[in-house]
């Protein structure tokens, strides 16, 4: 880890300063600077708190494998630091006596760790969570006969679910499933009691919204003046206003709500610069604090920003563990032994929140089970926004790059193997940013290949050197900024008026699109980075909607755009209409605007196989309208893909052409 940042921070030292990075990337750089001058291992960070407090915890989300196996390691250092409890979420204080005798037992009882889980919440199938049992078991049986054991504390009860009647959750319904007190009274009452009245030292692990101290958690109240009111119920709440100085918190790496709670549900914490900036040492395992230092400062706009202006990570915890980014970690092991010999008619009147799922069967009810330890799937949209791995050169992300004439989105700078700051490069633009570099983060599991692609090349022929910008797209703006604007306004009113609402969110977004990449991406590219600013060194390219904006670009702008790469153009600009009034559109907007062929370059290509089957016959009507403009060999090439389809598995395959055809020197 130590060689790591050290290389990071003369990375980082020389390089950064040359570029002169934008205003919006100082808070980040100022967190990456912190980071790598306290470089503490997440074990010794965490242990060292406990030089000052007695009570520290650590906030989780639910079932990542990575958490509970760094959990489990703790358990010695821990106990050399003086801390001889572990106080747990996930277990029922009526088994305590059970467990303590079992963590101290001749033989260790595998059925009966899984028996007292099954016991606290009949659906905690997750084996890691009894190997923390089985671990400290294994600890103490290294210890004198007379020393004193390591102990884990069950801080829940067995919920009594059996109760709940259905219908809306009222304070009787919930009274009768919650019958010795509300879960966070209740495991407060276990601390004071097994903890602080014994003056014992503990680490307290609990899902991360229990574990809020300071924090409050925000609930809309529409009659109050601002709109907001706050959960102070929380066990960290709790304890805080027992003994505010005795208490520190810390969260692992943990998706945020977002503050919509669906579409996206998570968010990356500080709106990705967290991640952004761990990428930039290349993700060391680390622990750091977050109250008075540059990586609490970082703004962060999730849910938990509700109701707290110019909220930032510091207000919400204290320190952070950061042990994998989102896309590289996993999920807990299901164990299917756990539902041995259980009763499914049990099991269906105990699980909980019936009221918010209810499995036909056992089957379909450990279906569920598998589901959620399917981090891939639970975390997609962080994984989605993370910083792309790349094979040869180096990724620059800017996160939610600001714009005043479209939504912000995130750019990712690629810059080549043995990027030299004193020489200028070419500068490639590619729309659909993030599908570029790293199948990983993408929803379909695919790539373009674009790292790979432009370095093999470069090793074949002489190409320009280039950095490539890949603009993200939004997703929901994606086809009203792709459609080329003053083809949409020359159709007919009618299929205007039919088409705006349901495909174009009510407006066409392309011009001011181009606006965004011409007059604030473009700029801050050349300023920041080596560039040739002129035309003859700027392109664009694009697959399906994004090799129509590609087009439109060069043609909109010709004194920008030297070149143009448009894969797989979606020439019949709706998937689902099938007449040609919209290609039509097209054609004639080329007849009246394609640029010089003698400064300019124009690249079009298509497969033949599902969407793309439907390009050719346009595509043929455009190539007639390149020859009548006078484009040639020299400047102008339309490829067919036999058995090619529409996806970037295919664009990939085929990538280096459009390279070659633009960039070659």
């Amino acid at each position: 880890m130590k060689l790591s940042i050290s290389f990071s921070l003369l990375f980082l030292a020389f390089f950064f300063p040359i570029l002169g990075f934008g205003q919006e990337n100082k808070a980040t750089l100022e967190a990456v600077e912190y980071l790598k001058q306290h470089p503490k291992s997440p074990k010794d960070y965490l242990v060292s708190k406990f030089k000052n407090y007695p009570i520290v915890l650590l906030g989780e989300d639910h079932a990542v494998k990575e958490n509970l196996d760094f959990v489990k390691s703790l358990i010695p250092e821990l106990y050399q630091a003086g801390v001889y409890n572990l106080c747990m979420e996930f277990g029922a204080f009526e088994k305590q006596k059970e467990l303590d005798e079992l963590l101290n037992s001749e033989k260790f009882d595998e059925r009966k760790a899984k028996d007292m889980f099954f016991y606290y919440n009949v659906g905690w199938a997750y084996k890691e969570y009894f190997d923390i049992y089985k671990a400290v078991w294994e600890f103490n049986k290294t210890l004198k006969s007379d020393a004193k054991k390591f102990r884990i504390v069950n801080l829940s009860y067995q919920y009594r679910w059996e109760n709940f009647k259905g219908g809306a959750r009222t304070p009787e319904n919930m009274k009768a499933v919650f019958n010795l007190g509300t879960p966070d009274q209740f495991r407060t009452k276990i601390i004071k009691k097994e903890i602080i009245d014994k003056n014992e030292k503990a680490l307290i692990y609990m899902g991360h919204v229990h574990v809020f101290t300071k924090y409050k958690m925000p609930i809309l109240k529409v009659n109050n003046d601002d709109f907001c009111d706050y959960d102070e119920g929380m066990v960290g709440n709790r304890l805080y206003k027992l003994m505010p100085d005795k208490i520190f918190n810390i969260m692992f790496h943990t998706p945020m709500f977002s503050k919509t709670q669906y579409n996206p549900a998570y968010v990356s914490p500080a709106n990705g610069e967290l991640e952004n900036a761990l990428q930039k040492l290349n993700y060391p395992q680390i622990g750091f604090d977050l109250i008075n230092t540059p990586v609490g400062r970082l703004r962060d706009n999730s849910f938990f920003s509700f109701c707290h202006s110019d909220f930032k990570m510091e207000h919400f915890f204290d320190g952070y563990i950061f042990l994998k980014p989102f896309k590289d970690l996993t999920g807990c092991t299901y164990d299917d032994d756990f539902f041995a010999g259980k009763d499914w008619n049990y099991i269906e009147n105990n699980f909980p929140d019936p009221d918010w799922r209810k499995p036909k069967n056992l089957d379909e009810y450990k279906t569920a089970i598998k589901k959620y330890v399917d981090i891939k799937d639970r975390y997609k949209e962080v994984i989605q926004t993370s910083v792309p791995d790349v094979s040869f050169g180096k990724i620059i992300r800017i996160n939610q790059f600001p714009s005043k004439y479209v939504a912000s989105r995130n750019v990712d700078i690629w810059l080549p193997e043995n990027f030299n700051p004193n020489k200028k490069y070419a500068v490639l633009y590619i729309h659909d940013g993030q599908m570029l570099f790293d199948p990983k983060i993408n929803w379909n599991n695919s790539e373009w290949k674009v790292d790979e692609n432009y370095t093999e090349l470069s090793k074949k022929i002489k190409l320009k050197d280039c950095i490539i910008v890949g603009l993200w797209n939004t997703g929901a703006t994606r086809h009203s900024e792709y459609f080329p604007q003053k083809a949409f306004e020359s159709l007919s009113k009618e299929l205007q008026n039919q088409t705006l609402e349901k495909y174009f969110q009510g407006k066409i977004q392309s011009d001011n699109y181009l606006k965004f990449i011409v007059e604030e991406i473009k700029p801050f590219i050349d300023k920041n980075y080596p560039t040739l600013k002129d035309r003859e060194n700027t392109y664009i390219a694009g697959s399906s909607m994004g090799g129509l904006i590609s087009m439109y670009a060069i043609c909109e702008y010709p004194e920008v755009f030297g070149g143009a790469a448009c894969l797989s153009t979606h020439w019949v600009g709706i998937t689902d209409l099938s007449d040609d009034e919209i290609p039509s559109a097209f054609e004639n907007y080329l007849k009246q605007k394609l640029p010089n062929p003698k400064t300019h370059k124009i690249y079009f290509d298509f497969g033949t196989e599902g969407l793309d089957s439907r390009y050719e016959k346009h595509q043929n009507k455009v190539d007639l309208i390149m020859t009548e403009k006078g484009f040639n060999k020299n400047n102008w090439t339309t490829r067919k893909f036999e058995s090619a389809d529409h996806s970037e598995n295919s664009w990939s395959k085929r990538l280096s052409i459009p390279l070659e055809f633009l960039l070659k020197k």
